[in-house]
């Protein structure tokens, strides 16, 4: 009896690692950077060429399946891509420069799934989000859709992402952008 227990034992500490190299990672972490625009709000803000910058960081409930919820938390900024004084004269009744788009930070709390295949991997989040900055801040809503191509630990991502803002000074923002960058899992 003995014997039979030191062999299953041992067969064990040769296979278990095998197949905890071949496990998915349940945590992961993008890092993106691309192009945003916006529109909304009560003032006529013109719309400047825009760059926004998003870290999520991602637990799936699952790693070991192919489909997955995954919850995230991920912090963003947009900011003009513009450096000195700029005017955009107003059209219509008003004087003056139109006032650029505002930037903000944001901070949000996402949650969706994933669906995974060999080397790729689709997710859809959303979820709340509080942005501030650039004026009065505001809570909202984010959108979140990627996709991942690349080796098991690093891989390639392409993401978009909606956002609407609903700012306590009572304007309502929606902005979007396309980022691509980098996920480490």
């Amino acid at each position: 009896m003995p014997r039979s227990i030191v062999f299953v034992i041992a067969l064990a500490m040769t296979i278990a690692p095998p197949l905890v190299a071949q496990s998915h990672p349940a945590l992961s972490l993008d890092v993106t950077l691309g192009g945003s625009s916006g529109s909304g709000g009560r003032q006529d803000y013109y719309d400047s060429v825009d760059i926004s910058a998003e870290v999520t960081l991602g637990l799936r409930q699952h790693p070991e399946r192919a489909l997955s919820w995954l919850s995230a938390v991920t912090v963003g900024r947009r900011s003009p891509l513009e450096f000195g004084d700029k005017c955009v004269v107003r059209l219509g009744g008003g004087s003056g420069c139109a006032p650029a788009f505002p930037t903000f930070s944001h901070l949000g709390l996402l949650g969706g799934g994933e669906w995974r295949r060999a080397a790729t991997a689709v997710r859809v989040l959303a979820g709340p989000a509080f942005y501030a900055g650039g004026g009065a801040s505001g809570l909202g809503a984010q959108l979140h859709l990627d996709g991942a191509v690349g080796f098991r630990h690093l891989a390639f991502v392409a993401a978009a992402r909606g956002s609407w803002i609903a700012r306590v000074s009572g304007e309502t923002l929606r902005c979007h952008s396309l980022e691509f960058g980098l996920r480490v899992q």
